[in-house]
């Protein structure tokens, strides 16, 4: 090869290399926002990928590809050296990769971001989320109290959003936490990050906890090491007062003597007086049928706990039966939440009382569904717990407990009083009541008996 051709073939190499370009943005105003790399090479490379690096879109430059300078920013020299360092680095490997004639593609940017970041997709059930995939993998095995193997549906998606959160408080964190980072001051931050970053109640928040401290409990029964603070009181399920709405017996009174000429909510009415005086699941409710009838008894299994409920028929189900000749048609439990409200709504049952609401917190563009404390009308807050929690709110103090717990498949009293937000408080107020009226039915006696 002549010397003129070696200097040809070397100029068209680096030509080659000086025209790629690294170019970082965000898509967003959010905050956090998601920092992607694109690389351009003429017409023929042209790859976009998240770095999982994130910031605050006020301290970034979207002209310029770099984070702003400000004062206020203290990580803005640690962010933006990370990203020149991997801008160099993906010039760099392209100008070795592509003399080799290495397959220069999406995947092969990934791996250069993955690599400068220490960044691995890893099986090692050390980490958090590694072992979160595995436990939820196996929870169809997973042996109940109850002595019933595996899990409904939901539950395990709240095992997946759990997942995802964490995944969510690693980007933010910059971090893959293995279950010893999993300490007490892990906890206050993903808590705050729950609370803050991603809007949620302290309810809800309290929910992941549980599900969190559930795995922890599971890796370390598999002699997986754990941090032991997860163990600790303060390490606790978060909560805060629940309000919801029950129907009194005059509003239930008003939806059974109610008709409607549509049959979408006339079949919805029937169906939550059924749920009213039965105390079922929805999930369980929307499927009876005549299958379930066994003279005057309602027969069914319940599809969460797998427990066999046998209930009396009631006056208005009884009617509803005989008036239609058996059950309402079946609908969806997204669809029957839908209908009871308006059912509600065209009833007047609007009273201002104060609940939780989904309300958009965010934006037209960029919405984040949230529950809101406020005051709403009454209609608004009728969900698909209403028949049920109404049911063992009306018969709660006039019904022995166990009868009451027979009915809707709580298994435990305090679980049942957390249902219907029944208090200490209120256990005492209720036996004040009842010593009274013991005390006035003995002061009648010695009346009697003097008037004799």
């Amino acid at each position: 090869m002549s010397g003129k051709c070696r200097e040809n073939i070397i100029f068209e190499f680096l030509n080659i290399v000086f025209m790629a370009s690294v170019k970082f943005f965000i898509k967003s105003d959010n905050y956090p926002s998601t920092i992607y790399l694109r690389f351009l090479h003429g017409r023929k490379f042209d790859f976009t990928k998240s770095t999982s690096l994130i910031i605050n879109s006020k301290y970034w430059n979207n002209k310029n590809g770099n984070v702003r300078q400000v004062a206020e920013f203290s990580e803005k020299l640690n962010l933006q050296n990370k990203l020149n360092e991997l801008r160099d680095e993906v010039i760099n490997k392209f100008s070795i990769d592509y003399a080799k004639g290495e397959l220069i593609n999406s995947y092969w940017l990934e791996s250069i971001i993955k690599n400068v970041f220490n960044q691995r997709e890893t099986t090692d059930l050390n980490y958090f989320v590694s072992y979160s995939s595995f436990y939820i993998d196996n929870l169809d095995f997973k042996v109940q109290k109850n002595g019933r193997t595996g899990v409904t549906h939901i539950t395990k998606l709240r095992y997946k959003n759990l997942t995802q959160k964490i995944k969510d408080f690693q980007k933010l964190k910059n971090k893959q936490f293995v279950f010893t980072d999993i300490d007490l001051k892990f906890y206050r931050e993903f808590v705050n990050f729950l609370n803050k970053n991603q809007k949620l109640s302290f309810n809800t928040i309290g929910k992941h906890i549980a599900l969190l401290k559930s795995i922890c409990k599971d890796a370390k029964e598999n002699g997986i090491k754990v941090n032991n603070d997860f163990t600790k009181s303060e390490f606790r399920v978060t909560k805060e007062p629940t309000t919801f709405v029950t129907f009194s017996e005059k509003e239930i009174d008003t939806i059974f003597y109610s008709n409607f000429e549509q049959n979408y909510l006339q079949n919805a009415k029937n169906w939550l007086i059924i749920g009213v005086w039965t105390g079922a699941r929805a999930s369980d409710l929307v499927n009876f049928t005549k299958e379930n009838l066994n003279g005057d008894f309602i027969e069914y299994t319940a599809q969460k706990t797998g427990q066999k409920i046998i209930l009396p028929i009631h006056w208005q189900i009884k009617s509803i039966i005989e008036n239609i000749g058996g059950f309402p048609h079946k609908i969806s439990t997204q669809k029957y939440n839908d209908y009871i409200k308006e059912v509600c709504k065209e009833l007047n049952i609007n009273d201002e009382v104060k609940g939780r609401k989904l309300e958009n917190i965010g934006t037209q563009k960029n919405p984040i569904w949230r529950k809101v404390n406020s005051t709403y009308k009454k209609y608004e807050l009728v969900s698909t717990h209403i028949g049920r929690r109404t049911f063992a709110t009306i018969h709660y103090g006039k019904l022995p407990t166990p009868v009451i717990m027979s009915a809707t498949g709580h298994t435990t009293e305090k679980m049942l009083l957390k249902y219907i937000g029944k208090t200490a408080k209120d256990n005492a107020d209720f036996l004040r009541e009842y010593w009274q009226t013991e005390k006035l039915k003995k002061d009648n006696k010695i009346e009697l008996k003097i008037a004799k």
